[in-house]
């Protein structure tokens, strides 16, 4: 029996329309074609919430099938008075005024789940397609869901003025570090010089300890960038032993001490743990760390007292601490404190690496780093490390 034509052809449309709905319904885009009046009249219905898809036959607006949130609060979209900045809503309506397309208008909405009781974020990119359709005008819409892609923009945003900041820094910690290596050189090769020269045992004795306070200056900035190189590298070297805690903070007051008997202007006071803290970690680092905040303390106190020591917390960690009634820290660049190549003070000595090594260091110890502080009032840089530290953990 042979197929009238017109048969076969109602046959290869059905398909063709078959197909033309499988690839809509399987697009990862939102399609709607509305009236005038914002009546959604066709759909593919790609949800932008994960909600079931509308009940056929259902009269609905574009922000009604959205679950805008907006819609659902005002009972009807364009309702609400949010509505009328509605960038969206404000696209199709120049559309349909100017009988033209419109291309990628971006905007963010707040959807609803099926329940309404939880708010969707959601990113939306919608452009129109200006048609007419039985003599009436109608747009196309096509709806993508940029959600994901804008939040990974906002990431590269933020990481990109990090990476920006981070290379400002950077530049700017070179120039301070060519300053810092210059400054002392001079001093040494010029006051060398004056030796040479001077008659006076006294004079000689003052370029001699200008000289030596110069070369120990020098030193520890070599020191803090071969220690900043090793942990750019990842190698920085640490050797566990067993020692008390005491002993330890004795012989930083031996090493101070010595560094302000000519400025009597400032104590230097340890105190003894009122225990015998007996740990098993790394000594000079921990040295090193505490030399570090003593340093800083001293250049940030004019006059009055430095006070460090440590004790137990709990029963498996330890608490250093140095305080000092110096001049303090704005509490907004307390965060900044212990960042790479971070400055705070331009006036005062120094490469602002310290602290970030300090940081480092207590952090492959398996510890932690804080402060307090107050303008005018002085600073309390801290510590804490476990007692017994394991080197394979």
């Amino acid at each position: 029996m042979e197929i009238p034509p017109y048969e076969e052809s109602k046959d290869v449309i059905q398909r063709k329309l078959d197909q033309t709905t499988m690839i809509l319904q399987n697009i990862n885009a939102y399609f709607l074609l509305i009236d005038k009046d914002f009546i959604v009249c066709d759909t593919n219905y790609y949800s932008l919430n994960k909600l079931p898809a509308p009940e056929v036959g259902m009269t609905q607006k574009v922000g009604d099938l959205l679950h805008c949130r907006n819609a659902a609060e005002a009972g009807e979209c364009g309702m609400h008075q949010q509505c009328k900045l509605c960038g969206i809503r404000a696209a199709i309506g120049r559309a349909f005024h100017k009988k033209e397309s419109f291309q990628k208008v971006n905007a963010s909405m707040n959807l609803l789940n099926d329940k309404e009781d939880k708010v969707i974020p959601c990113d939306v990119s919608v452009s129109g397609a200006y048609v007419v359709i039985n003599g009436e005008d109608h747009i196309v819409l096509t709806v993508y869901d940029v959600t994901e892609l804008q939040n990974v923009q906002r990431l590269l945003n933020i990481e990109r003025k990090n990476s920006i900041s981070a290379e400002r820094l950077k530049s700017t910690f070179i120039a301070n570090i060519s300053h810092e290596v210059r400054t002392p050189l001079n001093a040494i090769v010029g006051f060398s010089g004056l030796i040479a020269t001077a008659s006076d045992e006294e004079e000689k004795k003052l370029y001699m300890d200008i000289i030596s306070e110069n070369n120990e200056r020098l030193l520890r900035l070599i020191n803090d960038i071969f220690d900043l190189s090793q942990i750019e590298a990842g190698t920085l070297n640490f050797e566990y032993s067993e020692f008390d805690a005491n002993d330890l903070l004795r012989e930083l007051e031996g090493m101070f001490k010595v560094k302000l008997f000519n400025n009597p202007s400032v104590d230097l006071i340890c105190e003894d743990s009122v225990q015998s803290i007996i740990m098993y970690s790394e000594r000079q680092r921990i040295i090193q760390v505490m030399a570090n905040l003593i340093h800083n303390a001293i250049k940030f106190t004019k006059s009055g007292e430095i006070r460090f020591s440590c004790r137990m917390e709990g029963t498996d960690e330890v608490y250093f601490y140095v305080s000092d009634t110096g001049i303090g820290i704005p509490k907004e660049e307390q965060q900044e404190i212990f960042s790479s190549f971070k400055k705070l003070d331009r006036e005062v000595p120094g490469t602002g690496l310290g602290l970030t090594l300090s940081q480092t260091i207590i952090q492959n110890l398996g510890g932690r780093a804080g402060l307090e502080s107050e303008v005018n009032k002085g600073s309390t840089f801290w510590f804490v490390v476990p007692l017994i530290m394991d080197p394979y953990n």
